[in-house]
């Protein structure tokens, strides 16, 4: 019969200038040099001064601090549908999950996205856009809108052109 996980490992309590637990795999216990040496790097792993320290909780402050969006490359005159390629720039203050969504002057829904961001700075988004009709005039605006952490709008992209016949 195979041990339970919780056979295999044993709880090792240390005195120093506070008295201090950690649990351990059970086959270094018997090893006095092993346990000597493996439990203050545990004990060191878990405070702050550790490179590998436990996740703290989110400084204060916002977590994004600016959006923009580039405009579309487009032409005065070009075929239709158009496919229009947004860039967008999302800068964070740390690592954050972002929610977001795009705006347009007709009030149409769009689709929430949800992005992992594991880095501080610069973020970049992207979305493509069908618009146009042959013979037509494409006259709008696109905003990138953070809906969280924190509520934002990136400045008003104008969409101008007219749709070949």
């Amino acid at each position: 019969m195979k041990p339970s996980l919780r056979q295999d490992f044993k709880k090792a309590t240390f005195a120093s200038s506070e008295k201090r637990s950690v649990i351990l795999p059970a086959s270094l216990m018997p090893n006095k040099f092993l346990l000597a040496a493996f439990a203050p790097l545990c004990m060191f792993i878990g405070t702050a001064a550790s490179p590998y320290a436990l996740p703290m909780n989110s400084p204060p402050g916002p977590a994004i601090t600016a959006v923009a969006l580039q405009p579309a490359k487009t032409q005065l005159v070009q075929p239709c549908p158009a496919f229009l390629v947004f860039h967008g720039e999302i800068t964070t203050t740390r690592a954050t999950s972002v929610s977001y969504t795009w705006v347009d002057s007709r009030d149409k829904p769009w689709p929430v996205h949800h992005r992992r961001f594991s880095l501080a700075g610069v973020n970049g988004v992207a979305h493509k856009w069908k618009v146009g009709k042959p013979g037509k005039t494409v006259d709008y605006w696109v905003q990138l809108k953070i809906i969280s952490p924190e509520s934002l709008v990136s400045n008003k992209v104008p969409v101008h052109f007219t749709c070949a016949k």
